[in-house]
């Protein structure tokens, strides 16, 4: 895993179960998957046994640690920039979002957009706002570092970021942890 890697984290727990189900309903690709995320965080800094990983959770936009062991039993990351991103840009990105607060409202936009995606085959806008959910903060990171991942005006569906993320993986030398 290099620095800006997109770390994604298993799935677990009931609400995850619940959501996922639903998911299942309106998307055959996520219906599909055998191993199915639920959390995206950024490989932010190398430590000694682990990673300082970059996320948005419950308490907003932080910076956590966690061993390489822990990494390894529920994580799969994509190194999805070709070159690791400048050490500055970095910075940059996480001095305007740390402590930005969490986005509770994004399940219910993405519940919305995926039923009129399916039904209407119509995207639905991105409501602007400066909260940040981990799918909408895996997505910035990667605009803000040159290699946008979806269009920064629509609501971000996870199944599609990962079918982008896991189609780098195949062309390139990404793996799990």
């Amino acid at each position: 895993m290099k620095r800006g890697a997109i770390v994604a984290f298993k799935g677990k727990g009931f609400l995850f179960s619940i959501l996922s189900a639903l998911l299942c309903i309106f998307d055959s690709y996520w219906r599909h998957l055998d191993w199915k995320p639920w959390h995206l965080s950024i490989a932010w800094l190398r430590g000694m046994d682990g990673w300082y990983i970059l996320e948005a959770a419950g308490q907003g936009v932080e910076i956590n640690w966690y061993s390489d062991k822990a990494l390894s039993e529920k994580t799969r990351c994509w190194d999805w920039f070709d070159e690791e991103p400048e050490v500055s840009q970095m910075e940059t990105f996480l001095q305007e979002h740390i402590d930005k607060r969490y986005d509770v409202a994004i399940y219910f936009w993405t519940g919305l957009a995926i039923i009129i995606r399916h039904y209407f085959n119509r995207p639905i806008p991105k409501l602007l706002d400066d909260r940040f959910c981990c799918w909408e903060l895996a997505a910035e990171f990667c605009a803000e570092m040159g290699k946008p991942v979806v269009s920064k005006y629509d609501v971000i569906i996870l199944p599609e970021l990962i079918r982008v993320f896991r189609n780098k993986e195949s062309r390139d030398v990404s793996q799990s942890v």
